[in-house]
């Protein structure tokens, strides 16, 4: 059977070469990205992310990059950017707030509640600008508030380390209680492997960098490996036992389709150390160790 190209109609658009050549070193998520781009011109994570069904907008956002690096794309500084107007609702008044809340009684239990996740009593613009979060960024408050005990839990108890706090989470696609929840859930895995890690390697999580940080998390959450393939990874690493060595080791694992250690040491990747899958560890005694063409010797029973 053979086929060929059906004549398009006009909606066909033109690709660069330049995808053409990286087509081997592309992944599938980094194809889909730039022929998105190339088609609608939008570079923006959160809609590449909802029309392609990503993971999430952090996804798209690392597909972005890899694409940056190809050359298909160039970085935008901000200051490049010429400055735009702003948008922003202005802050609500004190007299605004306290008529709001006659109509929606939910305010005050915002207030409330955040001030006491928050630990701290919240003055006149502090108050406005919480409130703000809610009637002008649209954040829903059973957001807000997991979000407020989530920030005062890493040492931060300031209504505007609330707000960045929140972007970032509706960035990667948080908008509801529910995502909120399963969100906070996902950090503190990440926090967990990031200690395991930091532990194998001799080092403390803070001395871990953000780049380290996001490579550990893809281990699980893209690769879907535990910590028994990141161990694994370490006796490839022999003496290079650094985040970025072991994220090449685990990366290429997981485009060959393996995934658990079984699969590793059933392929014979860790050649000459006589590593069975069916055993921990090597026994010394393993008659694979023998010279090639040797026979081997048995001893009489007496």
């Amino acid at each position: 059977m053979t086929y060929r190209i059906v004549r398009q109609n006009g909606d066909s658009i033109a690709v660069p070469q330049l995808v053409f050549h990286q087509l081997p070193n592309a992944d599938e998520a980094s194809v889909r990205v730039a022929l998105y781009v190339l088609a609608t011109g939008s570079t923006d994570p959160r809609d590449i992310a909802h029309a392609l069904h990503l993971k999430s907008p952090r996804a798209a956002e690392s597909a972005l990059l890899w694409w940056a690096g190809a050359g298909l794309l160039e970085v935008v500084h901000p200051e490049d950017e010429p400055a735009a107007a702003p948008v922003e609702k202005p802050l609500p008044t004190i007299a605004q707030i306290n008529e709001a809340s006659v109509r929606d009684p939910m305010i005050a239990v915002l207030t409330t509640e955040t001030q006491a996740a928050l630990g701290v009593s919240l003055g006149h613009s502090a108050l406005q600008q919480l409130v703000a979060l809610y009637l002008n960024e649209d954040y829903p408050i059973d957001v807000i508030l997991p979000c407020a005990a989530h920030v005062a839990g890493c040492g931060r108890h300031s209504v505007a380390a609330l707000r960045q706090e929140l972007r970032r989470w509706r960035a990667d696609g948080v908008e509801t209680g529910e995502q909120a929840e399963a969100y906070l859930e996902r950090l503190a895995r990440r926090q967990q492997s990031q200690k395991t890690v930091a532990e194998m390697l001799g080092l403390s999580p803070e001395h871990l960098t953000l780049t380290e940080r996001t490579r550990i998390a893809q281990w699980s959450e893209e690769f879907g490996y535990g910590e028994d393939m990141v161990r694994e990874a370490l006796l490839h690493a022999g003496e290079k036992r650094e985040v970025r060595y072991l994220h090449g080791i685990l990366k290429a694992w997981h485009a060959k389709g393996w995934r658990t250690v079984q699969d590793v040491r059933g392929s014979g990747a860790l050649t000459g150390s006589n590593v069975r899958a069916d055993r921990p560890a090597p026994s010394g005694r393993d008659i694979f160790q023998r010279a090639p063409g040797r026979v081997r010797r048995l001893k009489r029973e007496e």
